[in-house]
């Protein structure tokens, strides 16, 4: 009798250590992309992790990929006037996770990107990214963080964190995004 109910209390006690780790903040999904998630842009400090996979036959590694920003089009446009006139700085980071073991990718935001097409050096700082305002469409606002570039298929994390308070988007319903980049005319 003993045994059936060392056996069963073994069952019990891996069954709950399965279902710990399933349901562990830290065995998060990872999802084809796009992958939107919501993110208050507010206050400083404030941290999201985003995985995606990237998938042959559902992404072009040729092309670049992004992180973004999108939010209502405000009616005055006074939080796009403001990604436009003023530096308004996040940190963005985006890692290559194969077997546990993380990969930093090179990011570029688009002042980097303008820069590098035009034979200029790389910032000191990659990982430090400026809003820009790549369009709207009379509902949403669209912005570019940073692009990067990946030579592989897997797993992937971007890690985007705000620096400052941007009281200009209090209240307002902001999402990160993972995609290909905006459409560039390739």
């Amino acid at each position: 009798m003993k045994t059936a109910s060392r056996i069963a209390g073994l069952l019990f006690g891996c069954f709950g250590l399965l279902t710990g780790a399933a349901c562990s903040p830290a065995s998060t999904s990872h999802h084809a992309l796009p992958v939107t998630v919501s993110f208050p842009m507010d206050k400083a400090g404030q941290t999201a992790r985003i995985d995606f996979s990237v998938v042959e036959g559902q992404a072009n590694l040729k092309r670049r990929f992004m992180v973004g920003l999108d939010f209502p089009q405000t009616e005055d446009g006074s939080i796009e006037h403001v990604i436009q006139q003023k530096d308004v700085p996040v940190r963005v980071e985006v890692f290559l996770v194969d077997h546990g073991k993380t990969t930093p990718i090179p990011t570029q935001d688009d002042e980097a990107i303008v820069s590098a097409a035009n034979g200029s050096k790389a910032k000191a700082d990659s990982s430090l990214a400026k809003l820009n305002l790549y369009a709207h469409d009379g509902v949403t606002s669209y912005v570019l963080i940073a692009g990067f570039y990946l030579s592989q298929y897997g797993h992937y994390v971007a890690v985007v964190k705000t620096v400052q308070d941007l009281p200009m988007f209090k209240h307002v319903k902001t999402e990160l995004k993972v995609d290909e980049f905006y459409n560039t005319g390739e």
